[in-house]
């Protein structure tokens, strides 16, 4: 998964994300945006972003819908334990994670389009 190669042009901040819940807690299940997987045997590549400061993020939805609302309906995925979030970013190489960020329009996948 560690893919440095894979990210996103500097282009947002931590500004377009929201905070988890008051408490802090991560849900039972969290959506990443990935590339798009084919085969299940195939390992998951996930997509990271720069952000305006130089680190890497490793984007996580709360949702499926939060995931569409903030990358687009084109936007391949993997959902995962939530418990398993912290240690996804590690293997990615990716310094933060942001919590239901809007990607910039765009910089958004469009259903039906291969890149």
């Amino acid at each position: 998964m560690n893919n440095r190669d894979r990210v996103a042009p500097p282009v947002f901040g931590a500004a377009h994300a929201e905070p988890l819940d008051d408490e802090g807690e991560l849900p039972g299940q969290v959506f990443l945006p990935s590339e798009r997987v084919t085969d299940r045997d195939q390992e998951v590549t996930l997509e990271l972003r720069h952000l305006a400061d130089g680190t890497t993020a490793m984007l996580a939805y709360t949702s499926l819908e939060s995931l569409v609302a903030g990358c687009g309906n084109g936007q391949p995925w993997i959902a995962v334990r939530g418990n398993s979030v912290d240690d996804l970013q590690q293997r990615a190489g990716a310094d933060v994670v942001l919590w239901d960020a809007a990607v910039p329009l765009e910089q958004r996948r469009v259903e039906g389009v291969e890149e």
